[in-house]
């Protein structure tokens, strides 16, 4: 049987996704070695965790969402605090997020319709409205980060919002801003790159784009010298909108400017007038059907994977962990200067610079869209998609049960005919009216049938013509993004190299004891001169004081520590008058004179 990683009484069976808070795992709690049923458990960023004001806030705010017992408002059962971080642990979600399912739709050619989403953004919609009656500092709340990886829907087609309400209170330094853009790109508001406060309408602003990004298939951005307006004057759609009327496009358009403005007051004010305006203009407004037609999608989506990751969430908890083995106990080490390690302990972690992590990231984001365009470039042009070819099977058999209409109203007809012979006059003319009204709906559906056909036949050149579009805009989007990729690779080795030079070492620079090449040396300096009133006052006394000290360039003392707190003040006075009064030889690195820590620990027996 396959084994899987045991942590703090907890079973890791699979990596989900990251999110805002951290990376999400499936697992399940440990009892005597067993699996008790899964869990949803979400590793909290250290960057998160391990800033005590920051995580106070979050936490305060996790367990007021938890208590407010507001509906699909995806907050943790239970929050575990260990040496290592912080654990937010859920109840087991059967589903995807909206980011996982546009990947899959894209790959399965299964696009949602138009209906289905406007009806999937106002049911979001109704979950924030629900969700703004928790009152934070006085404050209604919002989401402001609702990211397509914090939209959860169930198998069943239930929505949950994940990480509602956390990211505004989150500390937005340089390398929050820098990996969280490198992460979600386009998808983050204006005002979050401009650093402004999040708002309320930023919520507007992510339910738009996540329309704009199913209905047409493509990012959105506008930069600060961008004409705004613009960039709706040539929309294409990966499907036919449900309405030929002119004037539904002038409205679709409206509702892009009037949630992804740049400025907060120039989109929807309130999600009552988004709801409103879909409602009015699009005449989308009960809600009734959403999970079913939610549910439907998601089984034609992943139909059979439900099937394989039921059977694969069995044998998880199958699995029982296997007695720990007997480890042979290992040799002891000699233990370290603990000041010394301390300081050198803080100097690694600085030897990794901040900037490195933002320059991977940009070449991976780079390589990752170069192979995205790479697959989906290759696909043929006139290949239609999964839902296009069911809904010409759909229109196929809707023609021929139209025909068997018209062949059963003629054969109506022939048999009125045939009756009218031996009838008499009065039920004759009765015959003959009924036949009347006969061919009559027969004309009607023979019109109707032709109409139709005509509009099918419309239908496959339009669509043949927008994919052939289609492609060509993918291509050119492919060159456009491997000019992307290489400009920004070409920016980020110029960043490097600057850094580089930057990084490297100059007379004077404070560089860790473990980086120098050349280590100082004591060349000068005379133990501690006690005097007689002291060795009187302290007689029978002995300390261990541990020290350290910061050596110059010129091998100059020029400043002590002392790492303990159980000094008497004359003593302290004594060390560091002895202390300041050595001289080094100067530690060097690469032929340069520098400054580092030295450990000096002092022994008194008097």
């Amino acid at each position: 049987m396959k084994e899987y990683k045991v942590m703090n009484d907890y079973v890791y069976y699979r990596d989900l996704f990251s999110d805002t808070m951290g990376i999400n795992y499936r697992v399940a709690p440990l009892q005597n070695r067993k699996p008790s049923g899964h869990k949803l458990l979400c590793e909290v960023s250290p960057s998160i965790s391990g800033n005590s004001d920051m995580w106070k806030r979050v936490r305060l705010l996790l367990e007021g969402i938890r208590k407010s017992n507001i509906p699909f408002l995806y907050s943790p059962e239970k929050i575990n605090i260990g040496e290592k971080g912080a654990q937010l642990v859920f109840e087991y979600f059967k589903g995807r997020n909206v980011e996982q399912i546009l990947v899959d739709a894209e790959k399965k050619g299964m696009p949602i319709n138009f209906d289905l989403a406007m009806s999937l953004s106002i049911a979001i919609a109704d979950i924030i409205e629900v969700g703004s009656s928790i009152i934070v500092s006085g404050e209604r709340s919002y989401h402001g980060f609702l990211t397509p990886d914090n939209i959860l829907i169930h198998y069943d087609g239930k929505i949950f919002l994940k990480n509602y309400g956390i990211f505004q209170y989150l500390e937005k330094s340089e390398p929050f801003f820098s990996e969280t853009e490198k992460r979600y790109g386009s998808w983050l508001t204006p005002e979050f790159m401009r650093k402004e406060r999040l708002v309320a309408q930023s919520d507007i602003y992510h339910l738009g784009y996540l329309i704009y990004r199913i209905l047409t298939g493509k990012y959105f951005s506008c930069g600060a010298g961008d004409d705004f307006d613009a960039k709706f004057a040539n929309l294409t759609f990966k499907q036919y909108m449900p309405s030929t009327d002119k004037n539904f496009l002038t409205h679709v358009i409206t509702f892009f400017k009037k949630t992804l403005n740049p400025d907060p007051l120039k989109r929807f004010l309130t999600i009552k007038e988004f709801k409103d305006f879909i409602a009015t203009y699009f005449h989308i407004e009960e809600l009734s059907s959403i999970t079913f037609n939610l549910a439907y999608f998601m089984n034609s989506l992943y139909g059979e994977a439900v099937d394989e990751e039921d059977k694969v969430l069995k044998q998880e908890l199958a699995y029982v962990v296997p007695e720990p083995k007997k480890e042979v106990a290992a040799t002891p080490q000699a233990k370290e200067d603990l000041v010394s390690g301390i300081l050198e302990g803080l100097d690694e972690r600085k030897k990794t610079p901040g900037w490195l992590w933002p320059v991977l990231g940009g070449v991976a984001l780079a390589a990752v869209v170069g192979i995205y365009f790479a697959v989906t470039s290759g696909k043929k042009a006139s290949e239609l998609t999964a839902q296009q070819q069911a809904e010409a099977a759909m229109r196929l058999k809707q023609q021929q049960e139209q025909q068997a209409q018209i062949q059963a109203m003629n054969d109506k007809i022939k048999e009125l005919e045939t009756l009218k012979a031996t009838a008499d006059e009065a039920q004759k003319k009765a015959l003959e009216l009924e036949k009347q009204r006969m061919e009559e709906l027969r004309r009607k559906a023979q019109e109707e049938l032709d109409r139709k056909k005509s509009e099918d036949e419309k239908r496959k050149l339009d669509e043949a013509a927008a994919l052939q579009k289609a492609d060509e805009e993918r291509k050119a989007q492919e060159e456009l993004e491997r000019k992307k990729a290489d400009e920004e690779k070409a920016r980020q080795a110029e960043v490097e190299k600057k850094r580089a030079e930057a990084a490297k070492v100059k007379p004077g620079d404070q560089v860790p004891l473990a980086e120098v090449t050349v280590k100082p040396d004591k060349i000068a300096g005379d133990a501690p001169a006690i005097s007689a009133s002291m060795r009187a006052k302290y007689k029978g006394k002995t300390w261990t004081t541990p020290t350290t000290i910061l050596v110059d360039e010129n091998g100059r003392v020029i400043k002590v520590k002392i790492l303990t707190g159980n000094v008497p003040g004359d003593v302290k006075a004594l060390i560091e008058e002895t202390l300041n009064s050595w001289r080094y030889s100067p530690a060097q690195k690469d032929n340069v004179n520098v400054k580092v820590w030295l450990s000096v620990p002092f022994k008194f027996a008097f």
